[in-house]
């Protein structure tokens, strides 16, 4: 059977997995840490993973690459133009990967790859105005509008995790003050759990102080305690989806979408996390948007991006055959 492996780079993890034409994840994801402390590690490590996942998923035939990377990404060039997660500065990560890997690769921003995934096999099915937002490491954004993806003059477009929400706020890795991804992602998350710590009444059983002294308060690790009902973790997923709230609002008032997909790991809270995303939306944007417009988990779930990356490669592979004169095979 023919795929194409799907490659998911977040600011902390690499997620790779064979997909077939019709978005299909073939086999569990082979998953790795992202190497951050330069570019030569972070290559270095990259290439182990997929040299890996090519000799695991052999079985498979892997006929390309489709790379999903947090960051600004220039699609039809290959090139990684920012990262502010990843020591990704102009980099042409696709040449790179296809000279050490010998298969073609097709780089697309991650959120844009995810929202590939679910609109093709996921929560978006159907729908022609669709926003998302991917909530993780940092906070990502995509627009697929008018039925095809939406990424600006040169690719950039959908920066969502990067309005600003707090004039003069916290300073942000891209360098502004007051960047929605300062308040609804991952980190900020464990921020607001970590102000509760020392309360007794939020904190009864000092496992958030225990966690942050063992340097396991983590994202994940709060998150899990929200589902256990620990109040001080539960009053932070709350706080953060005031926040993601906010971003709900501002891209109801701009796109009047018919859905906005919510996705990335710290999205896999669900219904806790978007209930107060939704009654903030609800209260405050204008009219007739805020009525009309749903407000979902990623029905892929943190996998969205590594399918959506790979249906991107599976087109570029199509327009390759088309433009060489052969017919591709029927989905």
């Amino acid at each position: 059977m023919k795929s194409v492996l799907g490659v998911d780079i977040g600011g902390t993890k690499i997620a790779v997995g064979p997909v077939s034409s019709g978005g299909e994840q073939l086999a569990p994801s082979l998953f790795a840490l992202s190497r951050t402390n330069s570019l030569e590690a972070f290559v270095s490590g990259l290439e182990q993973v997929l040299r890996e996942a090519v000799r695991q998923f052999q079985a498979y035939a892997p006929a390309a690459l489709g790379v999903a990377c947090a960051g600004t990404v220039d699609h039809d060039r290959g090139v990684v133009v920012t990262s502010p997660n990843l020591p990704l500065q102009d980099f042409p990560l696709a040449q790179v990967l296809e000279e050490k890997l010998g298969l073609p690769v097709f780089l697309e921003n991650d959120a844009n790859a995810a929202l590939v995934g679910e609109a093709a096999a996921g929560a978006a099915v159907g729908m022609r105005h669709v926003v998302m937002l991917t909530l993780g490491t940092g906070v990502g954004g995509a627009l697929f509008l008018e039925g095809k993806l939406y990424r600006g003059t040169s690719g950039a477009a959908g920066e969502l995790g990067h309005m600003t929400v707090v004039r003069g706020g916290l300073t942000c890795r891209c360098g502004a003050r007051g960047c929605l991804e300062m308040y609804a992602s991952g980190p900020a998350l464990v921020r607001y759990a970590a102000a509760y710590m020392r309360d007794s009444e939020r904190d009864p059983g000092g496992e958030l102080l225990g966690l942050y002294e063992q340097g396991k308060l983590t994202g994940g690790a709060v998150a899990r305690l929200a589902r256990e009902g620990h109040r001080g973790a539960v009053e932070a997923v709350e706080q953060l989806g005031t926040w993601l709230g906010v971003g709900l609002m501002n891209i109801t008032n701009i796109f009047e979408p018919q859905m906005i997909v919510v996705g990335g790991g710290v999205g896999e809270l669900g219904e806790m996390l978007l209930r107060p995303a939704r009654a903030y939306l609800r209260q405050y944007a204008l009219p007739p948007g805020r009525d009309q417009v749903q407000v979902v988990a990623a029905k892929l779930g943190n996998g969205a991006g590594l399918v959506g990356g790979a249906l991107v490669a599976w087109e570029g592979l199509e327009s390759s055959a088309c433009h060489d004169g052969v017919i591709p095979p029927a989905r």
